[in-house]
């Protein structure tokens, strides 16, 4: 079953504490591919001189774009088994948008790509991620945020 609005891919966003965290939003979905988005924050930034966002932050934003990226053709999100990122230019400001398109969808390995870009437009990093699908989950665990019990 196919994901069709933004609704249902937040919700599916939201089930994870980091996507939260980190305050990602799912600004386009269609059959192209999807675009989150994550607004520049103090709290992400790695290098205080540079005030640029930490390349971990990048990293996370182009797997969890591929994976929602198929997670709206399954119907549901698959693990990642292999991520390769290239770094173009430091995030020092705005909003961050990651747009991913499936690339290739084999019976259990799927290739994603993502582009993510500044409020401006310009290149800040890339990457391509291969996927594993071993079928719909059978259940859903219940996750709590930090601190909860």
């Amino acid at each position: 079953m196919a994901i069709d609005t933004l609704e249902q891919m937040q919700a599916i966003v939201d089930r994870s504490p980091f996507n939260r965290w980190i305050g990602v939003k799912v600004a386009h979905l269609g059959p192209d591919g999807l675009m989150l988005e994550v607004p520049w924050r103090l709290d992400l930034v790695s290098s205080p001189e540079r005030n640029s966002i930490h390349g971990g932050v990048l990293a996370s934003l182009i797997d969890t774009a591929g994976d929602y990226a198929i997670a709206a053709r399954l119907g549901y999100p698959v693990p990642t088994i292999d991520l390769s990122v290239d770094y173009h230019r430091a995030a020092s400001s705005g909003v961050l948008r990651a747009s991913a398109q499936v690339v290739h969808m084999g019976k259990q390995l799927i290739t994603a790509e993502t582009r993510i870009a500044d409020d401006q437009g310009r290149p800040i990093a890339s990457g391509r991620g291969l996927y594993f699908d071993s079928g719909p989950p059978r259940a859903v665990a219940k996750t709590t945020g930090a601190g909860q019990q």
